[in-house]
C-alpha cells in the first residue's frame, strides 16, 4: 500500500497539495466550458487545457501568496517545488501512465534515493472522468528509481464544487443577524425527559 506524500518529505502537506489539485481541476473545467465552438474537439480542448493549467502553475510558484511554491522550469515540462520538492503534472492514469516523458527527468527534477520505497518522481495526475456521474480526480503520486508508486495522495472534495455555467455574477444581499435566545435551564431539563436523556 502507498504511503503518503508527508511520510517522506513534511513540505508536502495537504493544504498545500489541495490548493494546487483544486487550481488545476478550476482551470480544467472554466477552459473547457469556454472551448464549446464547433471548431473544437478533444485535441483542441485539451491543449489548451494544458497551456492554461501550465502557465498558471508558473504564475502560482512566482506569486507572494505561496511563499512555499517556486518555480524550477518554465518549459513546456514545467517543474515546480513544494518545499524543496520537485513536481510535474500530467492528464493521464495515476496507475498505468502512458503520456510520453511521465518518467523521464529533467534537469531541475532532480531527487535521487537509493532505497527502493522512497519516491524520486512526484506528479500531479489529472484523471477524466468517463462517465456522467463520475467526477475528474487529482492524484499527487510519488514513484520510485523502478517507476513504481511508493506514495499517493487524492484530492476529495469534502462539499460539492459549484461550477458556474456563465459570468452572471448575482447581486449581493444583506442578511439580518440570526435571533439568538437562552432557554431557561428547566425547559431544557424537561425537553431531555421527553426524549429520553
Amino acid at each position: 500500500m502507498a504511503r503518503v506524500p508527508t511520510d517522506f518529505y513534511p513540505d508536502l502537506t495537504n493544504d498545500r497539495l489541495r490548493t494546487v489539485a483544486v487550481a488545476l481541476l478550476d482551470m480544467r473545467y472554466s477552459t473547457l466550458r469556454e472551448m464549446n465552438s464547433p471548431f473544437d474537439d478533444n485535441y483542441t480542448r485539451e491543449a489548451v487545457v494544458f497551456g492554461r493549467q501550465r502557465n498558471m502553475l508558473i504564475n502560482m510558484a512566482r506569486d507572494e501568496h505561496h511563499p512555499w511554491m517556486a518555480l524550477s522550469h518554465a518549459g513546456m515540462d514545467v517543474t515546480f517545488r513544494i518545499g524543496s520538492v520537485p513536481c510535474r503534472f500530467f492528464t493521464d492514469d495515476s496507475d498505468s501512465p502512458q503520456k510520453h516523458g511521465f518518467f523521464r527527468r529533467n534537469a531541475v527534477d532532480d531527487l535521487f534515493d537509493s532505497d527502493d520505497q522512497t519516491p524520486v518522481l512526484w506528479r500531479f495526475v489529472i484523471e477524466r472522468s468517463f462517465g456522467e456521474q463520475a467526477e475528474d480526480q487529482v492524484f499527487f503520486v510519488g514513484y520510485n528509481l523502478y517507476q513504481e508508486k511508493t506514495a499517493q495522495w487524492v484530492y476529495r472534495a469534502s462539499t460539492p464544487t459549484l461550477h458556474s455555467v456563465d459570468d452572471v455574477v448575482p447581486p449581493s444581499v444583506d442578511l439580518q443577524p440570526a435571533p439568538v435566545a437562552l432557554r431557561p435551564t428547566t425547559e431544557l431539563q424537561d425537553q431531555d425527559r421527553k426524549i429520553g436523556n
